[in-house]
């Protein structure tokens, strides 16, 4: 009667373990090419530098789904967007990637910015940018984030 009882018990729980490696296998090789912290360190540095030549396309194409929406849901906001955008490039901004938590499909990224004041000086802060990889990819779902 025991050694049935003890198969009563291994069964499920060799199955359980046995479903939850094949599960753990299944997730690494499921795992897109585009999901590791490289592509998402290169996607900040595109991002980044497309807004600081001014390609304004570029950057918005870089920006999550619901967030391109928002820049062109109509002409006139996509006009508004572009002479914010213009304006933020008089000061001659800087960006550098300090740090970089990836938790799930959602990261934040800590950015060094700096802005060109009237006297030629350069002021500093800390900001963050979260991204969401959605779609196969990496998108800026917020910047300039203070916390």
């Amino acid at each position: 009667m025991q050694v049935k009882m003890c198969f009563a018990y291994f069964i499920p729980i060799g199955f359980a373990v046995w479903l939850s490696l094949a599960w753990s296998c299944f997730a690494v090789t499921a795992a897109p090419g585009n999901f590791g912290k490289e592509r998402l360190q290169a996607r900040i540095t595109r991002v980044w530098s497309d807004f600081s030549k001014g390609d304004f396309k570029a950057f918005a194409s870089m920006w999550s789904e619901e967030n391109r929406r928002d820049f062109r849901e109509s002409d006139e906001d996509w006009q508004k967007t572009l002479r914010i955008w213009k304006s933020i490039l008089r000061e001659k901004p800087t960006f550098e990637l300090l740090d970089l938590e990836i938790t799930g499909q959602r990261a934040r990224a800590k950015m060094r910015v700096s802005n060109l004041e009237e006297d030629g000086s350069r002021s500093y802060d800390v900001v963050y940018d979260y991204w969401v990889f959605e779609n196969g990819d990496w998108f800026l779902d917020d910047a300039s984030r203070t916390q």
